[in-house]
Parts: structure tokens; C-alpha cells; sequence
């Protein structure tokens, strides 16, 4: 089937993550581009909370990309609201122009990481996404191809990013040949896709990032200019595309916004904001904390001329999963001790520790020797061993 100019014009602003009334206001459709003005947005020089908000726009896009017709610009709602206190955003940028670009996924990924860390952001302790679009595709293969900061990643919200693909790129790639616009097709053949996710899925160093997606709820239509007699209507990205492979525990969250919208909240009443902060609650910043705890093995005896030992006695420590505690250290001690004799090793040796906290001990100790062939005494002891535990701690912000 035949698409007239007019119409591929449409499927190339859907991409965009732009309206037609303002691609009608830039004189892209009489063939003429102008400049935008693009938003001065602050960057860190250094982390000055421990969390990071990090904005990644859509094919096509740009900083300006989170701005709604009302001026309200979804980073600085973010960065004046009390109940993200302790997080600092930025707002990244990748090189994409309207047509004919000339990068793929793969190469804007590694853009994207070096501009995350000139601004700092690999600096703070937790990061966290908010990614529209192609935004979720390049964040994922970003922390795949950075495993060492991928650890420092709590969770990836995403807003229309076509995990199967588009069929708007599917059409659109056969009028352009930008590779962006075949990594994103959903094509039966398009590998990237599919090898992405199943990266992801296979990789230890992403396992622990929780993936959050809200999807669009309306047709992208046309509504300014010559676009407009058309009537077309675009589903850019479909629910299940937009939903693949995300977190079970959080259902996918409706925007009754049309593609390009969805990212453009009015307010913080709006659902596309409300849906992150939920997100953000539900998932606080964690502060490391070091505690000790101890378990102590008491009954051990030992008779005349007689051994107590065991080389691989095994002393387990309750840890408490909700505050992800790990033991990072053990030491073990006698203690108690009456009429021990020869202790070896001395003190005992915690030789391993178990992930579920299991401390393999060597010890070992003789009972009194005997005096005129008559046993007068037996020795006991306890077995103390000391667990360093590392656990976080969620940080509560003000939630009003």
C-alpha cells in the first residue's frame, strides 16, 4: 500500500514525540527548520543527594520533550516537590534528528552513558530512570553493556517504549533509512529486540532492576495544518509492546494521553507524574548500615584426655530479607571456658560463609588430663561467633 507524503510526515511526528501543531509552528511541513529553544537545565557537578533522577527522551526528541501546553515541564515538578528531597535530576540527550539519522541503538546507548557520566550521574549511590520511547530501549542496553554502574540502578520506569516493537517504525523504515527505525520495527525479524531482552534476562548484573511501564491509552491524531485533513489515528506503541517483560508486582499504568503526551504531565495530579511518584514511594532510597549479632553454640564438653572438635561446624545467623542484610564478615571465639586444655586452632576459624549466612567454623579443644589415673574434672565451653552484617535501610522523604 501506497503512504502519500503527508501521511508518512504524520508517522514521522508520532516518532518524534511531537505534535503536529508544533511541527506546523516549526515550517517543517513546508519543507523550512527552525531552531527551538532548548530548556537550561542545571546538572551536578557533584552527587548532592544520594539519588539520581535521570529523564531520557524518545526517538526524535530532546530535553524539550517533557514540556506540556500548559509550560509545565515534568523535571522541574520533579526537582520542587518535597517528596523527592533527597534525589537530583537531570535531564539527558542523545543526538537524533527528524529523518535520515545515521546511529543505531547500540551507538546512542554508549552517547547516552558517556553524557550520564560527565553529568555525574554514575556518582550517586542509587539511579533511577524515567525513559520514554526508544529512552527504554537505549537505557537497557546501556546497563547491559555497563554492568559495574547497571549495580548502582534501582528501577527503570518506562512510557511507551515499544519492547516488541512499533509498527509505525516498521513503516517508517520503508521511507527512512535511519537504523533506529529498524531497531525499533516489529518486524518477525528484528534480532535487536528480541536479543536484548533476552540479555536482560539472562544477565546477573540487571536481575535486581525492577522495570515499571505505563502505556498510552489514545491515538495519536492529527489536529494543525495540512496534516489535518487527513484524520489519520496512530497507536504508536501497543499495550502489550509497552508492557513486555515489565515487573508482575506493579501493574502496567494506563496514561490517557496519546504518545507524544503521555510524557507531557499538566500537573502532579496527572497520572504519567502520579504513577512515578507511587513508583518512587514504593521503592525509598537505602542507607547502608554495618550491625553485629551474634550466635553462641553453649553445651560443648570434653572429658579426661578427651577431644571436642569439629572442623566444619556450621552456625547460621537470622537475616531479615526485607532489609536485604548479607553478612560481610564472621569471627568465632571460645568463651565460657572451664578446665579447656590445647585449643587448636586457636582461637577458632570461620573458614566460609554460606549467602544465607551459614559460617563453617573450625575449632577444636581437650578436656583436663588425668591426675593418679582418676578423672577429677571436665572441661566446658561455648562457641561464640560474631557475624558483621551489612543491611539497608529504607529512607523515608516527606510524602505530603
Amino acid at each position: 500500500m501506497h503512504t502519500a507524503p503527508l501521511d508518512w510526515l504524520l508517522i514521522l511526528c508520532c516518532l518524534a514525540g511531537l505534535s503536529p501543531r508544533s511541527l506546523h509552528a516549526q515550517g517543517l511541513a513546508a519543507g523550512r527548520s527552525q531552531p527551538q529553544a532548548v530548556p537550561q537545565q542545571s546538572v551536578p557537578q557533584a552527587p548532592v543527594h544520594p539519588r539520581v533522577i535521570v529523564f531520557v527522551h524518545g526517538l526524535h526528541g530532546s530535553r524539550d520533550s517533557w514540556r506540556a501546553a500548559n509550560g509545565a515541564y515534568w523535571p522541574d515538578l520533579v526537582q520542587t516537590d518535597p517528596r523527592f528531597a533527597y534525589s537530583d535530576v537531570v535531564v539527558a540527550e542523545y543526538p537524533s534528528p527528524s529523518s535520515n539519522g545515521k546511529m543505531s541503538s547500540v551507538q546512542l546507548a554508549d552517547i547516552l552513558y558517556t553524557h550520564l557520566r560527565q553529568a555525574h550521574v554514575w556518582d550517586h549511590r542509587e539511579v533511577v530512570f524515567i525513559a520514554h520511547s526508544l529512552g527504554g530501549i537505549l537505557v537497557e542496553e546501556m546497563l547491559l553493556r555497563h554492568p559495574a554502574d547497571a549495580a548502582r540502578v534501582r528501577f527503570v520506569v518506562s512510557y511507551g517504549t515499544p519492547h516488541e516493537g512499533s509498527t509505525v517504525a516498521r513503516v517508517a523504515s520503508l521511507y527512512d533509512k535511519d537504523p533506529l527505525l529498524n531497531d525499533l520495527s516489529d518486524a518477525a525479524g528484528n534480532a535487536f529486540l528480541t536479543q536484548l531482552e533476552d540479555r536482560w534476562r539472562s544477565s546477573a548484573s540487571v536481575n535486581g532492576i525492577h522495570r515499571f511501564c505505563a502505556y498510552e491509552a489514545q491515538d495519536t491524531t492529527a489536529e494543525d495544518g495540512l496534516i489535518r485533513y487527513l484524520k489519520p489515528h496512530t497507536r504508536v506503541v501497543g499495550y502489550f509492546s509497552a508492557t513486555y517483560g515489565c515487573d508482575v508486582t506493579t501493574p502496567p499504568q494506563e496514561i490517557p494521553a496519546d504518545h507524544i503526551r503521555m510524557i507531557k504531565p499538566l500537573d502532579r495530579n496527572s497520572p504519567a507524574y502520579d504513577f512515578f511518584r507511587r513508583v518512587y514511594r514504593d521503592n525509598p532510597i537505602l542507607e547502608d548500615q554495618i550491625v553485629t549479632r551474634d550466635n553462641v553454640i553453649r553445651g560443648l564438653e570434653a572429658g579426661c584426655d578427651k577431644t571436642n572438635a569439629d572442623r566444619d561446624l556450621q552456625v547460621p545467623v537470622a537475616l531479615d530479607s526485607t532489609l536485604r542484610e548479607k553478612v560481610i564478615s564472621a569471627t568465632a571465639s571460645l568463651i565460657d571456658a572451664v578446665d579447656v586444655h590445647d585449643v587448636s586452632p586457636d582461637p577458632p576459624i570461620v573458614t566460609r560463609i554460606d549467602p544465607d549466612g551459614v559460617a563453617h567454623v573450625n575449632y577444636g579443644f581437650k578436656g583436663p588430663g588425668k591426675k593418679l589415673l582418676v578423672c577429677l574434672a571436665t572441661a566446658h565451653a561455648s562457641l561464640k561467633v560474631e557475624f558483621s552484617i551489612d543491611r539497608q535501610v529504607p529512607v523515608r522523604e516527606p510524602q505530603n
